[in-house]
Order: structure tokens, then C-alpha cells, then sequence
């Protein structure tokens, strides 16, 4: 394949500017799938840089599901250029299904009300005081436990369903790069009959 047709290929998956899927294909010495690879950790790693500016604008969705799920889901972005674009409709979209698939309770593990983290814990260390571990060990096993019972509860650490290769957060990060500014997941509301 022709270095053009790659970096067309590339674009077209990724939504990457060209200049970034050359760079990829170059550091991948023209493999298509490395390229993908380095193309998604630099869309990624510019979310943290684009953190700290401010949303001015968004996109409020729904999602129904065969009338017994109904989703609500507002998703922020820098500028209503962002909020209008139709990949960015889609992105947010595309959160309110797996919102329905998923059931998440929390935004992320800075929103769990710590009260009921305090539950939890204490759940957790019966359960590892039950097995009769060392002191050291059931510290490290009830903060895993922790993290993972939470991770599966927020949205933003949940395996994304239209890709379980990656979280919802990580699908976040790669539109921030993919867009060129501040995107954030809002509120959002379940309701299931």
C-alpha cells in the first residue's frame, strides 16, 4: 500500500490531522496497526495538556431502548464549532448507549459519595480479616478489591461496549486529541421500568 493510501486509511479511522498520521506511519515504518497503536496514546496524552480550559458549550442526548431504558447524558466541549460537529453528536451518543448497556451509578471514583466508599471498605476488610491474611496484605487486598468493584460503577473507567478494547474515559481522551479541545462527560440519568 502507497504511503498516501495509508495515511488516508489512517485518517479515516482515527480522524487524526494528516500530519500526525504521517508521524505514526513513519515512527511504525509504515505499519498500519503500530500506527493505530501510536496514533491513539497521542490523542490520548493531549486530553491531560487540554484539562484546564473551559467549556463553553455541549451537547445534551437521549437514548431509548425498546421503551423499558431511557438515557440522559450531557457532554461538554470548548466551542459550538465542537458541539455541532456530527462525529462529536455521535461521541456523545454513542455514551448514552453504553450508559443504557452499562448502568453505571458514578461519573468517576472522584464522585462516589464517601460514605458509601466507607461501606465498602468495611465490607471488604471482613471479608479479608474472614481469611485470616497478614496485616500488609489485606491492606493491598482490600484496596483492589476497592478499585475494582469501583471501576466497574463509573462510567469513565467502564470497558466501553462499542469497543472492549478500551474505557469510556480513554474514548473521551482520543476525541480531545481527534477535536483539539476540552471534551468532559456531565451529568447523565438512567431510567429502566
Amino acid at each position: 500500500m502507497v504511503l498516501t493510501e495509508k495515511i488516508k486509511e489512517l485518517r479515516e479511522r482515527m480522524g487524526a490531522s494528516i500530519a500526525e498520521c504521517k508521524k505514526a506511519l513513519e515512527k511504525s515504518s509504515g505499519d498500519l496497526e503500530k500506527a493505530i497503536v501510536i496514533l491513539e496514546k497521542a490523542l490520548g496524552g493531549m486530553a491531560a495538556k487540554k484539562s484546564s480550559r473551559e467549556l463553553h458549550a455541549g451537547v445534551i442526548d437521549s437514548y431509548l431502548h425498546g421503551g423499558k431504558i431511557g438515557v440522559l447524558v450531557e457532554v461538554y466541549s470548548e466551542t459550538d464549532f465542537v458541539a455541532r460537529n456530527p462525529e462529536f453528536k455521535m461521541l456523545v451518543h454513542d455514551i448514552a448507549i453504553h450508559i443504557a448497556a452499562s448502568a453505571p451509578l458514578y461519573l468517576d471514583t472522584t464522585s462516589v459519595p464517601e460514605e458509601v466508599m466507607a461501606a465498602e471498605r468495611v465490607r471488604f476488610e471482613e471479608e479479608v480479616v474472614a481469611l485470616g491474611k497478614s496485616p500488609e496484605l489485606a491492606k493491598t487486598i482490600v484496596e483492589g478489591k476497592l478499585k475494582t468493584h469501583f471501576e466497574a460503577l463509573c462510567l469513565m473507567t467502564q470497558v466501553f461496549v462499542k469497543n472492549p478494547d478500551k474505557m469510556v474515559g480513554d474514548v473521551v481522551n482520543e476525541a480531545v486529541g481527534k477535536f483539539g479541545e476540552n471534551i468532559k462527560v456531565g451529568r447523565f440519568v438512567r431510567f429502566e421500568l
